[in-house]
């Protein structure tokens, strides 16, 4: 009898828990899973990384590097370039304080990045982090994910409780129930990594403020401005030195970095006292064989005489402090900064599978709720709200795309714009919702428009920058290509699923009762 009651509580608690977490956690998943392929996403969103690939390409610019640093003025103590790389396919150069100076990896061309900007990338990233909610917007993502873990182990001891297996016939709610647990199930290891690293971010991160006091008798509340000079910290500015030397061309030093630490992956380059006696060249980045340890935080390098190209220093992962090593690991697991398109794929996969298990998770709550006439008028309320949260992610992340080539650069408040144009389109769709009695109505009206801003996105994004899909196939332009044809294709599936959807269809599942007032 005790064992019953406890299994009781605990599903009474798995379901008001669920429900909390379900609002913010879909909307965190649905946004996180698109963040998998922001690095893609940017390329798309900047005419100047449209750079055709080529095969054969070695990182040079020796020609081009003294005109640049003469010509901008850049600050000689401390030059940072950053070689191309599947996230960025430019070269970058700057120096502290001065603007960023691109290239063309393929003719050296320097770009024009003054009106460009990541609105798309940015955005979603925000609203995935909650940073789009002031004050609490993290804080709350971050404990969401906290309870999230509460429901996986609740999840799990049900699963293992419910050892009776019952020949029923197969109802709507029985179908959206099992596949509530079987894919909850599933995607538990994928959901520990995203949930355990979410909550360290958004909740260990936002209270962070109380131990900055503490440490600094009440002088500073920033933990960033505390752990910056430890996680980050630079390598010291040289001595000041006025004999000029001329340094070994930057591809040769490139080269011989190479040679002598094989493993390492360069994904930074900084010159201390450029042209100057006691030059050196620092060569960051991290270890192919272990992504994880030596990501952003955690860098390793190999530091180089800028004159003759010899090894002054090489840091290897073994010196590096552990607690680095750990703040790494979980930045790796949360971003994946340096994982490529196979491992991104496969988590993006998982996050859509999650995303339906919440989704049926919530179903089972809203049908058990429309045959209690007393709870009738909550639960309609929330259904609404629910039903615009899923639909309409689709709907204004299709918006996104569709405005940021409709809208020219050179609108100073372009990205402000957008956002309000994003929120407006959400609320008419969420007070739509509310006077349209059939969900099967809501979900064509939503699929319908996702269809149309999907499509046409990929083809002002031609109009705007002169390359259409068939222009990008051709020039051997991967990203550019790709991002348009999902695009494309992503147009095509929403518009035969709400072409396939029959106005009544919902009706055989007993959820448009719901939805009527």
């Amino acid at each position: 009898m005790l064992e019953k009651l406890n299994i009781k509580y605990l599903i009474r608690a798995h379901t008001v828990i669920g429900l909390f977490c379900i609002f913010l956690f879909y909307i965190s998943s649905f946004f996180g899973s698109i963040t998998f392929f922001l690095p893609y996403v940017n390329q798309w969103e900047l005419p100047s990384t449209h750079i055709e690939k080529t095969l054969n390409y070695t990182f040079n610019i020796d020609n081009k590097l003294n005109e640049i640093i003469n010509k901008y003025k850049l600050d000689e103590k401390n030059i940072e370039i950053t070689p191309p790389s599947f996230k960025d396919p430019r070269i970058s150069i700057s120096s502290k304080d001065q603007s960023t100076i691109f290239l063309n990896p393929n003719t050296n061309e320097e770009l024009d990045t003054f009106y460009e900007n990541n609105s798309i990338a940015e955005f979603i990233n925000e609203i995935h982090f909650g940073e789009n909610i002031p004050l609490i917007g993290t804080f709350l993502m971050g404990l969401a994910s906290t309870a999230i873990l509460f429901l996986i182990l609740s999840g799990i001891i049900l699963f293992i409780s419910n050892k009776k297996k019952r020949k029923q016939n197969q109802t709507p709610k029985r179908f959206w129930f099992k596949w509530h647990r079987n894919l909850g199930l599933i995607v538990i290891p994928f959901l520990l990594i995203f949930t355990i690293t979410g909550a360290f971010i958004g909740m260990m991160l936002n209270t962070s403020t109380i131990f900055s006091l503490n440490a600094t008798d009440y002088k500073e509340s920033n933990l960033r401005k505390l752990v910056s000079p430890i996680l980050f910290k630079q390598k010291d500015n040289l001595e000041k030195n006025e004999i000029n030397t001329q340094m070994l061309d930057l591809s040769i030093l490139y080269k011989k970095a190479q040679e002598n630490y094989e493993n390492l992956e360069i994904k930074k380059i900084n010159i201390y006292n450029y042209n100057k006696e006691n030059s050196q060249i620092v060569f960051s980045g991290y270890l192919r064989d272990n992504r994880a340890l030596s990501g952003n935080i955690n860098r390793v390098n190999i530091t180089l005489n800028s004159i003759n190209a010899q090894v002054l220093s090489k840091t290897y992962l073994e010196q590096t402090h552990g607690i680095k090593q750990t703040l790494s690991a979980f930045y790796f697991l949360h971003f994946m900064p340096d994982e490529t398109i196979g491992v991104r794929v496969l988590f993006f996969v998982l996050g859509v599978l999650l995303l339906i298990s919440l989704v049926f998770g919530y179903l089972l709550w809203a049908q058990k709720k429309l045959h209690n006439i007393n709870d009738f008028r909550l639960s309609n309320f929330i259904n609404r709200v629910m039903l615009t949260i899923v639909l309409a992610s689709f709907t204004c992340v299709g918006f996104l795309f569709f405005t940021h080539y409709l809208i020219n650069d050179e609108f100073l408040q372009k990205d402000l714009f957008i956002k309000g144009m994003f929120y407006i389109l959400f609320f008419i769709l969420l007070f739509y919702s509310f006077f349209e009695n059939r969900v099967s109505k809501i979900v064509k009206v939503n699929l319908y428009l996702s269809s149309v801003f999907f499509f046409f996105s990929a083809f002002i994004h031609g109009f705007q920058t002169k390359m259409f899909i068939w222009d990008s196939y051709a020039k051997n332009i991967d990203v550019i290509f790709y991002v348009d044809l999902i695009l494309i294709l992503s147009s095509i599936i929403l518009f035969f699923t709400a072409k396939k959807i029959s106005l009544n269809f919902m009706s055989n599942f007993n959820y448009d009762r719901g939805l009527k007032c």
